[in-house]
């Protein structure tokens, strides 16, 4: 028979179990949980069991691999053993009635129960069903604080996801503000270009008529010029004729 449930900062099933989503502070990181024994022929509770806060996911999750399940339910079985009455009860009974078959008939179901009035002659129907209810408020107590860690870590999950999704959203938008201006300026410096290119396009005709111009009046000089030249040359000429010393 078990003696007290063992005791520490936190109760040593509900570490095992929380265990199961959690690393506690107190365990190695890169460590993974190490499957508790299973006690041999530790009695396995069937019925409907609801938690108080359902797991809603939001993808579709395939089904864990079978050795995990089998961790989580050798997990509830030990916790079951550590919550053993003292004196002979249900979870004796169990024991004593796997013991002789997985799948109890009528008759393994008689020879345990006549097995268990001479452990315990207070033994009867009443008992073992109440001391049967007893074992599935633990074990429901366990399931809720399992699935409890569970929607604990998706709630830290979705934190870390909104944060992560807040900070990229933010970046994409300053990439995005930081492109809309790259663009317009390549915009800009693309008109100017092609002002640049029109303005040099049309320099020849933009500066030929003033070099026409210019050319125009150097000829006009240099006309103008050759005219007072024949003039002075003339009456350079006439005075060394007609004009005596």
């Amino acid at each position: 028979m078990a003696e007290e449930p063992q005791k520490s900062k936190m109760s040593g099933w509900l570490r095992d179990l929380a265990g199961v989503f959690v690393v506690m502070d107190d365990t190695k990181t890169d460590e993974k949980p190490t499957p508790a024994p299973t006690p041999p022929q530790t009695p396995s509770f069937s019925g409907k069991t609801t938690a108080s806060t359902p797991i809603n996911t939001p993808v579709t999750a395939p089904p864990a691999s079978s050795d995990f399940v089998d961790d989580l339910r050798n997990r509830f079985r030990k916790i079951l053993e550590e919550k053993n009455q003292p004196g002979f009860d249900f979870y004796e009974f169990s024991l004593m009635l796997l013991r002789t078959s997985t799948n109890p008939s009528v008759e393994h179901f008689k020879t345990a129960y006549e097995g268990a009035k001479l452990l315990n002659p207070n033994c009867n129907q009443q008992f073992l069903l109440e001391s049967a209810n007893f074992y599935k408020s633990e074990l429901q107590k366990a399931f809720e604080a399992t699935v409890s860690a569970g929607e604990q870590k998706k709630s830290a999950l979705n934190a870390e996801k909104d944060k992560e999704q807040k900070q990229l959203n933010n970046e994409v938008a300053n990439i995005e503000q930081q492109l809309s201006k790259l663009k317009q300026q390549i915009a800009d410096l693309e008109k100017a270009q092609s002002e640049k290119l029109t303005a040099l396009n049309g320099i020849e005709g933009k500066f030929n008529d003033k070099f026409v111009e210019i050319e125009q009046k150097i000829q006009a000089t240099v006309t103008a010029k050759e005219g007072v030249a024949n003039e002075i040359a003339l009456i350079e000429s006439g005075i060394k004729q007609y004009i005596s010393s």
